[in-house]
């Protein structure tokens, strides 16, 4: 008997731990071969399109985020996208192009679609999980390939990508920071006030990458 009560001890111990380790740190997988590893957050399909997964975080006011992303696999075929939605108010569970009322930062190379050379930020309002739109020229804010000539696909892993972003809620205004040129930033409207949020997520196209290091602040000022 007390050998019984000492394995159902230890299996009370374990079990809890499994689900732990299965856990991907308040993450929840929509689309895609999400999991955890090494504490960063990894999308590892390159087949996935609109692979997605996202966090509870209210959201209000004036919110920064910053996170870093690594190439892991699919720029081969030169067609790769990858980005994150900021204030959703109702997280997309499975499959999806949009992600309730949100704002999506994309960040994508396309040349057969755009016609350059390049890599292109864009920035996307979302209406519903099936309804989004880009608020601006898809080309409009471009990544020169001279600016990127240096970047070796075999050497990518090794690469830490910096995003920061800053959007006041209150007014509708973003700032997204220029990985490439240090302190420089981008700064667009979206038209006017925009309702607080609970759910951010983050989201790759035919690519495989992983996540980390994520910071979310609230500045004094925007």
């Amino acid at each position: 008997m007390k050998r019984l009560i000492v394995l159902l001890c230890l299996l009370f111990l374990i079990v809890p731990a499994f689900l732990f380790s299965q856990s991907m740190d308040g993450w929840t997988a929509a689309y895609g071969d999400w999991k955890m590893v090494g504490g960063r957050l990894v999308q590892s399909s390159t087949k996935a399109g609109m692979a997605q997964a996202f966090m509870r975080l209210p959201q209000s006011g004036v919110m920064q985020y910053e996170f870093d992303v690594k190439y892991i696999d699919g720029g081969q075929d030169m067609f790769g996208a990858f980005g994150f939605h900021v204030g959703i108010d109702s997280a997309a569970r499975g499959k999806s192009w949009g992600n309730g009322k949100s704002f999506l930062l994309w960040l994508t190379f396309d040349p057969k679609a755009y016609g350059g050379s390049g890599v292109y930020g864009q920035a996307y309002y979302s209406e519903a999980h099936s309804a989004m739109a880009m608020v601006h020229r898809a080309t409009a804010y471009e990544l020169p390939m001279n600016r990127l000539k240096d970047i070796n696909l075999n050497r990518m892993a090794t690469y830490a990508l910096p995003v920061k972003a800053r959007v006041n809620y209150n007014t509708g205004e973003v700032k997204v920071w220029d990985p490439v040129i240090p302190n420089y930033y981008y700064r667009f409207s979206l038209g006017g006030p925009m309702r607080g949020g609970n759910y951010i997520s983050v989201r790759t196209n035919s690519l495989a990458a992983s996540f980390g290091n994520f910071k979310i602040s609230r500045p004094s000022s925007f």
